[in-house]
């Protein structure tokens, strides 16, 4: 188990014999998400963003660090030595708070523009919105989502449609 510094990680994919022993370790570490002591802190997981390797995202390296003992607690045979400990602004809980409060407001709409996809980030940085090319260069937009995030990062891209 590394702590690490650097930015957080994106996601990628592992392909080896290494791929099952490190979705394992992401199992567990995620189950340990709904533990509520962790749940404030928990940003997300993500297997595979270096051969056979798990990045555990955290708004608090420490309290990672316990967290990932507290999966190997729960899961003996998991390996520790495969985890990367970033740091992240959000937790998962506060970005998913944040974006129900928006929806909750707006529906399929937000500021008069579609939403075609809006959650965290992969590693929960923000606040991703997907939405049409006129929303996606919108200034109005932008400025409605920072009034009503309180100052949670968030990134504005042209997206498509779901087909259906």
């Amino acid at each position: 188990m590394q702590g690490q510094s650097a930015a957080s990680p994106a996601a990628g994919s592992g392909t080896s014999a290494d791929t099952v022993q490190a979705q394992a370790l992401a199992q567990a570490v995620g189950d340990e998400e709904f533990n509520s002591e962790y749940s404030d802190i928990f940003g997300t997981v993500i297997d595979g963003y270096t051969h056979g390797r798990v990045a555990l995202c955290v708004t608090d390296v420490a309290r990672g660090r316990l967290l990932a003992q507290a999966a190997k607690r729960a899961h003996p045979t998991v390996d520790l030595n495969r985890l990367d400990i970033f740091p992240c602004r959000y937790s998962e809980r506060t970005l998913h708070a944040a974006v129900r409060g928006l929806m909750a407001h707006d529906g399929p709409t937000i500021a008069g523009f579609p939403v075609y996809q809006i959650g965290p980030a992969t590693d929960d940085s923000g606040i991703e919105l997907r939405t049409s090319q006129a929303g996606s260069a919108s200034a109005a937009l932008r400025r409605y989502l920072t009034s009503q995030l309180g100052g949670i990062a968030f990134t504005i891209v042209k997206g498509e449609q779901a087909a259906g």
